[in-house]
């Protein structure tokens, strides 16, 4: 079942953080009042989210940015860096469910099953020559929505 204009709007509001909220997620408070967190590598205040909704499909976008290290270690910390935003997207998606079915939006559950093979990684160097070697990761998951 498609979602109505109206239900596109409720989620377009419940996933908005252009104004009035914060776009890191934070571990102490809501998220949509500006919580606090210790911050820190790992920590909520480290991870953004962005949402995109294209027709019926909602891109969800998880970028972090890490320390690789050594180069014998990189693929490690990449692996482990996707399986922590793949735990935030979860999250995410489980908390945008949860207000959609409040009875002040719609009122209903939203159905949102991943696409198959929809799930993307970018790794993108900041600086090659450091020893650091920071570097942003970007995570993307479709999901269908109805």
């Amino acid at each position: 079942m498609a979602l109505s204009f109206e239900e596109i709007n409720i989620l377009g509001n419940i996933t908005n953080d252009s104004y009035g909220c914060a776009a890191t997620t934070s571990g102490y408070g809501n998220s949509k009042l500006g919580g606090y967190s210790t911050g820190g590598m790992g920590s909520a205040s480290s991870i953004a989210i962005k949402t995109s909704i294209d027709g019926d499909v909602m891109h969800v976008t998880s970028i972090a940015v890490i320390n690789l290290g050594p180069i014998g270690v990189q693929h490690q910390e990449i692996t482990k860096c996707e399986n922590e935003l793949n735990q935030y997207i979860k999250k995410y998606i489980s908390e945008v469910k949860k207000d959609f079915k409040k009875k002040e939006n719609a009122g209903r559950a939203l159905k949102a099953s991943q696409v198959k093979d929809s799930e993307n990684t970018d790794v993108e160097m900041i600086n090659h020559y450091a020893a650091t070697r920071r570097a942003y990761v970007r995570r993307t998951i479709c999901f269908k929505i109805g």
